[in-house]
């Protein structure tokens, strides 16, 4: 994360000394400038310039305020290093639920993290691309897979939106210290429609289906395993795409051909695939009752992060 440095050098440098080179009306003023040295390249300038009636100091003492810059930095950097690595074990043991409600209160008012929170999954980015749209805002990140969970204020969403080709899920609003099983079940499911409409954010609830899932992941489990069961053991066992075939034909409001090219299959092999479906779960896809079931199933699924 990068650190900002201009407070640091005007809080070291002092009278006489700025970051930014101030232009000089008077000659022969003299003017010095010095990197601040940092990993990666100089964190900032040190610029040293005369003013009428000061003593001068000479280059060897710019030189020390420009190494003691540099150590600041470098401090301010580790300090919010050691508070990501803090965080980010924090978010794993609150998905995790190893933590009593109190103990992660504590945990996230030390990341200044109070009043309504959310958890946020995001997708299609990098962790140095979050980092810094991210470090003006309290927040927790943790890599978990390909996907990355954040954990702060519901304004985060916005400031995420702004990444080039993200996608990104965000659960409802919880109080911190709140088991985050929900949460996450939530920003999964966001996050899914995120990738399949193109959105940069979906927030669970914006969905009129989404809000109407239960909460308790085992009455989702149970509805999946009822009407989907069979498909996803037979997805599984022979590396086929049923679900993800009729997912799609349904999202296209059941045009066959307009599926079939999103899938870049023929519409014959779509047809296909919409039979073996019908026959593997046991309904008759020309059936409103079936398809209403059907569709209930996959959103269920996704939910669960059962499908892609």
């Amino acid at each position: 994360m990068p650190a900002r440095t201009e407070p640091v050098m005007e809080a070291i440098a002092g009278v006489g000394c700025s970051t930014i080179a101030r232009p000089v009306s008077r000659s022969p003023q003299m003017t010095l400038k010095l990197p601040v040295p940092a990993p990666g390249g100089p964190a900032g300038f040190l610029v040293a310039y005369e003013r009428e009636g000061a003593q001068p100091a000479g280059l060897a003492v710019v030189q020390h305020i420009a190494t003691v810059a540099a150590l600041r930095v470098a401090m301010v950097r580790s300090e919010r290093e050691t508070l990501r690595r803090e965080g980010a074990e924090t978010l794993a043991e609150l998905l995790q639920e190893v933590l009593d409600p109190e103990a992660a209160r504590r945990r996230l008012a030390r990341h200044a993290i109070e009043g309504d929170t959310v958890l946020i999954v995001v997708r299609q980015t990098t962790d140095e691309a979050l980092l810094r749209c991210l470090q003006d805002h309290p927040h927790l990140l943790l890599t978990w897979g390909t996907d990355r969970y954040v954990l702060g204020a519901p304004q985060l969403a916005v400031e995420i939106g702004e990444l080039p080709d993200v996608a990104a899920g965000m659960s409802r609003p919880f109080l911190p210290g709140a088991a985050l099983r929900v949460a996450q079940r939530e920003a999964l499911w966001a996050v899914s429609k995120a990738a399949e409409s193109g959105r940069s954010v979906v927030r669970y609830g914006d969905d009129s289906l989404g809000r109407w899932l239960p909460d308790d992941p085992a009455v989702l489990t149970a509805l999946v395993e009822h009407v989907l069961g069979e498909v996803l053991r037979y997805d599984e066992a022979h590396d086929s795409q049923l679900l993800v075939s009729v997912r799609t034909w349904m999202e296209r409001d059941r045009r066959t051909e307009t599926a079939a090219a999103a899938l870049h299959i023929h519409p014959n092999t779509l047809a296909y695939r919409l039979r073996r479906f019908g026959a593997l779960t046991d309904r008759d896809m020309a059936s409103t009752g079936a398809l209403a079931e059907v569709w209930l199933a996959i959103q269920a699924a996704g939910a669960l992060g059962l499908t892609d």
